[in-house]
């Protein structure tokens, strides 16, 4: 078999793809080619893993003035070119195509060239890519169950796959009196968490304040604010720009604090992991529909960016400063046995 992956522009489209990738290549089942943004970050990362790619020139679509318009066009009809030459030329058995604006043209010129195609949608609500597609591929595979109600028409393409977790994720349950907190702002970082989060925790109470030990994850752009920002309210804490090996910092945590991108709630939910969410508000409100699904176990309280207070994050973070009230959380939450690299191989056969 020869696989075509379309796949990038944020980690949580990447990971996903990457994790499948993976799979096929242990089980000797596939040559694989990833089709890529031209985000140096996921070159870098596709690189580190040794998985061949090429990029795509398109962007999105960033506003609506004539310039940006124009130069999405522009963008789009090279990438459809450039697709087509791709797939040509590599002639893959099956393509599939994990969200976002990179997905398009390599996904329609295949199914329109009679090629296998899956599209597999992370979030809640499918983005609009995937929504486009929907009527065009043959299989749709969803992360949540909760995501039919918005494909219905394409109800019999539909299985329920569940997202694609990166390895060494491992179920563990923390004890003690100290709290490890780790905050995620998802690849890219997040600026209302690397501003808000040093500002609540130094309101703590000393007592407790002192138990508490931050992992932060801040982004490339802004981890050297971070670290003086936490340096300068002697908050004990570890700042990094950007983790790949996240699942030793899920183990160390007893909760966490992120937005509500898919792969971090399906990864919260398998872990059974505490979480204090705050949704990116824009994007579609993807994040906002992520979040009441983890929210709705009772393994989560969600905060709206919107209005968000230094007060309301400390207050949140000392109640959670209770290891009765963790446990209970976190044995709310029911998590899934589904491989969902089996049932998207199965899709792509």
């Amino acid at each position: 078999m020869r696989i075509l992956i379309a796949a990038g522009g944020t980690g949580g489209h990447l990971f996903p793809a990457i994790r499948l990738s993976e799979e096929l290549k242990v089980r000797c089942m596939a040559r694989v080619l990833f089709i890529t943004s031209c985000r140096k970050q996921d070159g870098d990362i596709l690189k580190g893993k040794d998985i061949a790619f090429r990029t795509l020139p398109v962007i999105p679509l960033q506003s609506r003035d004539p310039f940006s318009i124009l130069n999405f066009l522009v963008r789009l009809a090279a990438a459809a070119i450039k697709s087509l030459f791709l797939v040509l030329a590599f002639r893959p058995s099956a393509v599939i195509g994990f969200g976002g604006y990179l997905s398009g043209p390599p996904l329609l010129l295949s199914a329109l060239l009679g090629i296998r195609t899956v599209i597999h949608e992370q979030n809640v609500y499918p983005g609009k890519a995937n929504r486009i597609l929907a009527r065009f591929v043959n299989k749709i595979a969803i992360s949540f169950p909760e995501t039919r109600g918005y494909l219905k028409r394409f109800e019999s393409k539909i299985v329920v796959s569940g997202n694609p977790l990166r390895h060494g994720l491992k179920r563990f349950q923390k004890t003690g009196s100290s709290f490890t907190v780790l905050i995620m702002g998802g690849s890219q970082g997040a600026h209302t968490l690397n501003r808000l989060m040093p500002e609540a925790i130094d309101l703590i109470p000393a007592d407790k304040k002192g138990t508490l030990d931050i992992i932060h994850i801040a982004g490339h752009r802004e981890r050297n604010k971070v670290v003086r920002s936490y340096q300068e309210r002697a908050i004990k804490s570890r700042v990094f720009s950007f983790i790949e090996g996240i699942d030793r910092f899920y183990n160390e945590s007893d909760f966490v604090i992120a937005r509500a991108g898919a792969t971090t709630i399906s990864e919260l939910l398998y872990l059974a992991k505490p979480s204090i969410l705050i949704p990116y508000s824009h994007a579609g409100a993807h994040q906002q529909f992520n979040a009441r699904v983890m929210q709705d176990t009772g393994g989560a309280v969600l905060l709206e960016e919107e209005r968000l207070l230094p007060e309301d994050l400390r207050d949140i973070i000392i109640r959670f400063m209770d290891r009765e009230l963790l446990d209970s959380m976190s044995k709310g939450i029911k998590t899934s046995t589904k491989d969902a690299c089996n049932i998207l191989i199965a899709a792509l056969q």
